[in-house]
Order: structure tokens, then C-alpha cells, then sequence
């Protein structure tokens, strides 16, 4: 398995009885686990001889076995073999499943390159390829004995590839059958609370995690066959004492994520958790700059030109913004003195940085920059036409602070939306009276913060978090409009809300950027709607501000490659390498889009592919066709003359080559005059 270090994954499987069961489990274990994963299996007082098959197979080295006289039940021996088992990740495994090829790798794989995930579980399919546990839900339903808060299987019964079932999601809980934690995680939850018996401990455990702040996450990559609950009657001895010890510990203490009444109708509760996951794409190489607190923001201002305002906006900065937080200055081919004067202002200001660029990139580009040369956990997007206030970006990240919450914006004077006032206190020209009123405001409605679709990018607060998932702004949009829109929808597809902070007031003069350069901002908001459009396959005629299908855009969910927005390259800043697992399942869905008429997307997904393994021939041919069918037949043709200069014996890419050829001489001799 490339790249996973096996020793560090030590399995935990309990037994009673079932010997065909261990058996079983245990040879797929050999056939699809890397060599020098630990194997940790506690009998729990079987009476069938597992016990002294499991002590010849301890004696053999092939295994380690904890032997129990009695059965101490599932939580105690799960206990006892993370205690035995020596790796800092921990498997906890039934002995009536089947593990499949490649199913650790996803899980290892997301536990190594997304810190804030403390266990992740399997996809569980019954043998007759129905699923048995794609993630738990939480369900408090209504009884004729009162409110009952439960675990309920998503996607139970259906087929294993339908897309509910088939989605990485972040869940409130995971099931224990096939669990793989962290060590670290594990031991200060407690481990399984032995109060319960056979039922519900792996419920309440990852409530338990929940609680500390760690995300569960639900990745179907991993595929394990389960003969559920073959352990004989005792599994279910003490089912109401288990329910009643979880309604007792947790009902009062948590939300549920669905309500359901008496005639079994179910309903979302209103905080309701469960969501897409978006793996990351970047990994922040955080040692090679001076540490940073948590809560450290990165302000980055892009400048192009109106030198005025940039002046204006770095003195509110300089005396509104806690020193702690670095102020990164982006110039942006400005040629109106900006760099010069931002080259005396970092040299006499320690917080300030600047990025130069010698050519305007545009606002995407420009910021994207910036981003990648910041080092906050938050990272605040701001335009140079603005005036901050006091305490401004305490409040954007007291906003931030919400759970799911990955971009907050402020409230203003001028702005489409919901983010714009209906009316404000101060002078607009000469900002007489702003900080004044920016404290008032604040303070009559300090701490409120609401949904949004999306906040608009003049001042847009973004947690590093998410920039490791979605990337950064889409440098299609140019020199700027619905790169936040864009940006705000990705995020929302990824999992989180964006938020409006009521309490925070920042000034925006407006579109300085745009006057400075001469840009016709009507035309450019025109032009970049259709980018838009294009993108996200929205009908071209649907005009600007009429309303558009975004159910089934939500409904198809991220994708982690179309979704995602590289940054350029910067010290510390460096992408993570996909699996081979992941790798295969984006050429197949390439090839999948190609088929569907979505040449364009295909193009996208073959590329990934071809930058983590530039010889998949697969990936190299698809490309070929998916150029060709966007009529760019040119670099279609050297696509497959490279393939062929690798491997001459690549009968496809010669058969697709020979055929451009043909269809470029016949094209030719129809248009080349007589």
C-alpha cells in the first residue's frame, strides 16, 4: 500500500464464538491488509475453541491475543486491545466482516492529512452488496413514553453505489464494526464506557469526540462486506438498558439531526450537522515561518492604482488591527507610485508584508497571491477601498468561531444584498463620525451573525481550513465580479456556511479599483456572469439577478477536483498527493463526463490525474478526446504524440491520433478552394 506506514495501524477485533466468523475475517486481513499491521484480537470467553486457536496463532507471531475467561462484553475487550495494540492508530473491527481490497488506505489516508478528523469509518455492505452503514444519523423520535434520541444508518438497504451512499460525508457518528481512531483521540474520550453492553458504546464514543471538537467522517472509498450481528442473542441482552444509559447521558446535552413524531415522519432539525466532506487539497507547512496563535488573522489588501484609498484603508488598518495580525499588501502591477509607497510602509512597519507583481493578474489571481503567501489561521480578504473600524476583525473572527462556519463577511454602507445598511450614521465623503458609529451599531447587536448564500469579497474573512479544501478564487473571472459568489458556493457545496456578522461595520467607498483601471464595471459584471454560467452549467439565457437551479447544483454536491482552485506556488504552501484508490475513481468519473457530453469537465478531471501520474496512458487518451471534442485539435494531437513517445505500442492514442489526422486532412480539403 503506497505510502502508508503499516505498523502504525493496529486492528482491534472482540470475539465470542463465531470461529468461521474470525476465521474469515482474519484471511481477508491477510489478503487485503499491508504487511506490519498489528493484529490485536480479545476472545471474550468463547466456548467454541477460538481461544486456543487464537493462543497458537499469538504463539505462531501471527496475530496478538488477549484471552478472557469470561465475556466481559464489546466495549471492555475493545478496551483491553487498544491497550495491547502498540500503533497511534487504532482499527476496531467485528469479526464478522470482510474486509476488500484498498479499504485502509482512504481511512489512514484522511486521518494523516486532516487534523481535525478523529475517527472515520467504512462503508459497510451486506453480502448481498446492499449497504448496511454509510455514517449514523441522530434521531430523536417521539413515543408514547416520551422524547427517545437513537442512531439511525443512513442509507439502509439501498444499493451500494446510489448516491446516498456513495458520498464522503462529515456524520454525527460511525459505527464501531469498522472504526479506525486516533490513539490520541481515543484515550482522552475514555475509550468505550463499559457501562453499556453490546449496544450503543460506539454511539455514545463518538458523541464523546464530537464533544472535544473532533469531526467524524464517513469515507465509501473503503469497502467492507458485514454479516451483522452474528454473535448470538447476547448482542442484544441488554438493548432498553443501552437505549435508556445513552437517552440519559446525551438527550439534554445535544441536538439530534432529525426529529421524528408518532406516525414515523421525519423532519431535519434546525441544526442540522450532517454534511458533505471535502477532503484537503493543500497542506500549510506551518514551520517554516515564526509559529502563530490560533486565532492570528492574515489581512490581504490588493492594490491596484487609487494610491488614495490604499493610504486611507492601511491607516484604519494600522490603528484598528491588533498587532498580532499580519497585514499582507498585494500590489497589483499598480503604476500610479503604490509599490513605492508600500515598500516605505513594510520597511517601517514589522506587521506589514507586501507582494508585488509586475503585471495587473486581476482580483483572483491578485488575492490568490496573497493567500498563498499569508500564515493566519484566519485569512481575510480585503478590498483597498475600505475603512475598518474598531475592533472589526475581532468580530469577523468571534463569527468564525461557529462549528461550521467557513467565510464571514461584515455589514456596510454600500453593497448588494444583505450585507449593505439600510441607513448609517456618519458622513460618507469625509468618514466624520465612522468609528463612532461602528462602535454603536456593534454594541446594539454585538454577537449576531446569520446565513448567507454568499458575502461579498470587499471584505470576506475565509478559515485556512477551508482554503486546504476548495482552494482558493477562480482565476477565470479576471479582473473580478462572482469570483466570491463562486467562491462562497464552492465553500457551501463543501460543507460550510457562510455568515454575515452583524456587529462588524467596515466602509467601502466602492469599485476604486475599477474607476483607477477605466474598467466598465457593468460590462465586466456581464461578461463574468457568463463565466459563471459556463461553470456551473447554468442556462445562458438566464439574465443577471434572475433566479437560477441551484437545488441541483447543490444536489450534485462537491467535487474535489472541479471544485478546487490551485494557489501559486509559495514556501510552505504544498498540495497533498491523492491515493492510488482516489486516482482510479477520477479517471473513471472523467471517462463517465466524456460519455455524458461534458467534454470540458472530463478535461479537468484527466488533467488531475495526469499530475499525479503523467504516464496513465487511460488518463492521456481521455484528455486527447476531450480537447478534440472542444474542437482544439492541435493540442489534442500533441497529447497523444507525447503518449506515443513514451509508448509506441499504445494502440489507442495511434488509433485516436490516426483519426484527428484524417478528420483534419478531410476538413482541410473541404475548405481549401478548388
Amino acid at each position: 500500500m503506497t505510502g502508508l506506514h503499516a505498523n502504525r495501524v493496529s486492528i482491534v477485533i472482540p470475539v465470542f464464538n463465531k470461529r468461521e466468523l474470525t476465521e474469515a475475517c482474519l484471511d481477508a486481513l491477510r489478503r487485503h491488509a499491508p504487511a506490519g499491521v498489528e493484529i490485536v484480537v480479545v476472545d471474550n470467553g468463547s466456548t467454541d475453541g477460538s481461544a486456543a486457536w487464537l493462543r497458537n496463532l499469538h504463539e505462531r507471531g501471527e496475530i496478538r491475543a488477549v484471552l478472557n475467561p469470561e465475556n466481559l462484553g464489546f466495549a471492555r475487550a475493545s478496551n483491553q486491545g487498544a491497550a495491547a495494540a502498540g500503533g497511534d492508530l487504532l482499527l476496531f473491527l467485528n469479526n464478522d466482516t470482510e474486509v476488500t481490497e484498498g479499504w485502509l488506505e482512504p481511512l489512514v489516508w484522511t486521518l494523516d492529512h486532516d487534523p481535525y478528523v478523529g475517527a472515520v469509518g467504512s462503508k459497510l455492505l451486506f453480502p448481498d452488496g446492499t449497504v448496511q452503514h454509510a455514517g449514523v444519523a441522530l434521531v430523536q423520535g417521539d413515543t408514547p413514553a416520551g422524547p427517545l434520541l437513537g442512531g439511525q444508518h443512513l442509507a439502509y438497504g439501498k444499493p451500494a453505489d446510489s448516491p446516498a451512499a456513495d458520498k464522503a460525508m462529515i456524520v454525527r457518528c460511525l459505527t464501531a464494526a469498522c472504526l479506525l481512531v486516533r490513539r490520541e483521540a481515543f484515550e482522552a474520550a475514555g475509550g468505550f464506557d463499559e457501562a453499556y453492553w453490546n449496544g450503543n458504546e460506539d454511539v455514545d464514543f463518538c458523541l464523546k469526540l464530537e464533544e472535544a471538537g473532533w469531526r467524524l467522517v464517513y469515507r465509501p472509498e473503503s469497502v467492507v462486506v458485514h454479516h451483522e450481528s452474528q454473535s448470538g442473542p447476547e448482542r442484544f441482552s441488554k438493548l432498553d438498558r443501552n437505549i435508556a444509559l445513552l437517552n440519559a447521558r446525551w438527550r439534554d446535552r445535544i441536538t439530534p439531526d432529525y426529529y421524528r413524531d408518532l406516525d414515523w415522519k421525519a423532519v431535519a432539525a434546525p441544526d442540522f450537522r450532517l454534511r458533505q466532506y471535502a477532503p484537503p487539497r493543500l497542506r500549510f507547512e506551518r514551520d517554516v515561518r515564526k509559529p502563530v496563535d490560533a486565532q492570528t488573522a492574515s489581512v490581504i489588501v490588493l492594490c491596484h492604482n487609487a494610491l488614495e484609498y490604499t493610504q486611507k484603508c492601511a491607516a484604519s488598518l494600522l490603528a484598528h488591527t491588533d498587532p498580532r495580525h499580519e497585514l499582507v499588501f498585494v500590489d497589483n502591477g499598480s503604476t500610479d507610485g503604490t509599490g513605492d509607497w508600500l515598500r516605505e510602509l513594510t520597511a517601517r512597519q514589522e506587521r506589514c508584508h507586501a507582494v508585488y507583481s509586475q503585471e495587473n493578474l486581476g482580483y483572483a489571481a491578485g488575492n490568490n497571491l496573497g493567500l498563498a503567501h499569508a500564515r493566519g489561521d484566519h485569512l481575510v480578504l480585503l478590498n483597498s477601498d475600505v475603512v475598518v473600524t474598531p475592533d472589526w476583525l475581532e468580530r469577523l473572527i468571534a463569527a468564525a468561531q461557529h462549528p461550521q462556519a467557513g467565510v464571514v463577511g461584515p455589514v456596510t454602507n454600500s453593497i448588494t444584498g444583505p450585507q449593505k445598511l439600510a441607513q448609517v450614521g456618519y458622513d460618507q465623503d469625509s468618514l466624520r463620525d465612522l468609528d463612532f458609529f461602528a462602535r454603536m451599531h456593534g454594541d446594539s447587536c454585538r454577537g449576531q451573525d446569520e446565513p448567507a448564500l454568499w458575502v461579498v469579497g470587499f471584505c470576506m474573512l475565509i478559515k485556512r481550513d477551508l482554503l486546504a479544501r476548495i482552494g482558493g478564487l477562480d482565476e477565470r473571472f479576471g479582473r473580478g465580479n462572482f469570483e466570491d459568489t463562486d467562491f462562497c458556493l464552492r465553500a457551501f457545496l463543501a460543507g460550510y456556511q457562510c455568515l454575515i456578522a452583524r456587529d462588524c461595520f467596515v466602509h467601502h467607498f466602492g469599485s476604486r479599483s475599477f474607476a483607477a483601471a477605466k474598467v466598465d464595471y457593468r460590462a465586466s459584471l456581464e461578461e463574468n456572469w457568463s463565466v459563471f454560467k459556463r461553470k456551473w452549467r447554468i442556462p445562458q439565457a438566464v439574465g443577471y439577478e434572475q433566479k437560477f437551479d441551484l437545488e441541483s447544483i447543490v444536489v450534485a454536491g462537491f467535487h474535489p477536483v472541479l471544485h478546487f482552485e490551485p494557489l501559486p506556488r509559495a514556501r510552505g504552501v504544498a498540495p497533498i498527493e491523492p491515493t492510488p484508490h482516489d486516482l482510479a475513481r477520477r479517471l473513471r468519473e472523467g471517462e463517465s463526463m466524456f460519455r455524458d457530453g461534458r467534454a470540458d469537465e472530463a478535461e479537468a478531471v484527466f488533467r488531475h490525474v495526469l499530475q499525479w501520474r503523467a504516464d496513465e496512458p487511460a488518463a492521456a487518451n481521455g484528455l486527447a478526446c476531450a480537447l478534440w471534442e472542444q474542437g482544439r485539435v492541435d493540442e489534442a494531437a500533441a497529447v497523444l504524440e507525447a503518449t506515443l513517445r513514451l509508448d509506441p505500442q499504445n494502440e489507442d492514442a495511434r488509433w485516436n491520433l490516426e483519426e484527428i489526422r484524417k478528420a483534419v486532412t478531410e476538413t482541410q480539403s473541404v475548405t481549401t478552394p478548388a
